[in-house]
């Protein structure tokens, strides 16, 4: 009895520490104050980051689905190492992942001075705010679609393979209608970590009104000239954040 109340207090310790300071700014900031606001430049920063990811999502989708499948059905040599390098850029420091986008996409990188070359600039770009949403959704994308397949009865797709059906169609006959629940929840989860990413963007496609300036990036250079941008612009990332939420609830439900 006496552990049960532990656990339940810890619960709770932790429910009210992590819900405080969103309670807070829902109950003391008036971040709807619309006459303090400059709509040009929020739509501008909404716009930004909704593009910006959507692109970037077609991308995660077309790379992540099949590689998320190779990873839950394949085994080979020194699969664990690759698995773990593919997951490195989830726990590198954002702004070590921001210099290493630079250094390899940028203007005078490794990569970039060969699309330089082409007439395709990367730094400071459009081009390099989709880059960023790309490198910080992927792996979680395609751990996501592993976990999700992983989960489909390989003697459902052994079945099909032996009634005739080829490698393309048992994929997308068996294995990809049985997982897009997975799929879907992993879709909604790298698109939100790609839409809140701050430090490598700012790093690698800068912070232009615009251009580069996402919705996180709006609300630090909001914090220097107008708080109520920010406050109104992180209401914004909540609602996101929850409509998140709630889909993920619902698509998880068996």
């Amino acid at each position: 009895m006496k552990n049960k109340i532990f656990f339940k207090l810890s619960y709770f310790v932790a429910l009210v520490f992590l819900s405080l300071p969103f309670l807070n700014f829902a109950l003391r900031y008036d971040f709807l104050v619309l006459s303090n606001l400059n709509p040009a430049l929020i739509w501008a920063s909404l716009r930004v980051s909704l593009v910006s990811s959507f692109i970037s999502m077609v991308v995660v989708i077309l790379v992540g689905i099949p590689a998320g499948y190779y990873m839950a059905r394949s085994t080979f040599r020194f699969k664990s190492v690759l698995d773990s390098l593919l997951n490195l850029p989830q726990i590198l420091p954002p702004a070590v992942i921001g210099l290493l986008l630079l250094f390899t996409y940028g203007n005078h990188g490794f990569i970039g001075q060969q699309l330089a070359r082409l007439g395709i600039r990367t730094s400071f770009s459009s081009l390099a705010v989709m880059l960023t949403f790309v490198f910080v959704s992927l792996p979680l994308f395609i751990n996501g679609c592993s976990l999700a397949f992983s989960k489909v009865d390989p003697e459902l797709e052994q079945t099909a393979a032996l009634l005739g059906d080829d490698a393309r169609k048992v994929f997308f006959r068996i294995s990809l209608p049985l997982a897009k629940k997975g799929i879907l929840v992993s879709l909604l989860m790298a698109w939100s970590r790609g839409l809140a990413e701050f430090g490598a963007t700012m790093m690698f496609a800068g912070n232009l009104p615009g251009v580069t300036q996402t919705l996180p990036l709006a609300i630090f250079s909001a914090l220097e000239t107008n708080v109520h941008h920010a406050l109104f612009l992180s209401f914004i990332m909540f609602i996101i954040a929850g409509i998140v939420l709630v889909s993920v609830h619902f698509l998880s439900k068996e």
